[in-house]
């Protein structure tokens, strides 16, 4: 996934939950749709984020396309994720409580 790039295309602050709500388009090229694990390592990256305050919501693909669609939530804290967070959303973010 190295020569993938990544742009916001929408953010929004939810302070009631102490979090950002992103919305990432990810150019992949030819490569294969990255994993919920390599996105969530670029996205921290790029946001110069904990992954344990980055959830990986939902990601969407259209066959034959180069761009992935990734909604994510950034917290404020691994507390808040934690707080905020159902069981399911962070066994599948692999974020330990």
């Amino acid at each position: 996934m190295s020569e993938s790039e990544i742009e916001i295309k929408e953010e929004k602050e939810n302070k009631l939950l102490n979090r950002r709500e992103l919305v990432f388009v990810i150019s992949h090229g030819t490569n294969p749709i990255p994993s919920r694990g390599e996105l969530k390592d670029r996205i921290s990256n790029f946001l110069n984020a904990s992954k344990d305050e980055l959830v990986i919501d939902k990601i969407n693909s259209e066959f034959g396309m180069d761009k992935t669609e990734v909604f994510a939530k950034v917290y404020n804290s691994k507390e808040d994720t934690l707080k905020y967070e159902s069981a399911h959303s962070l066994k599948r973010n692999k974020i330990q409580g």
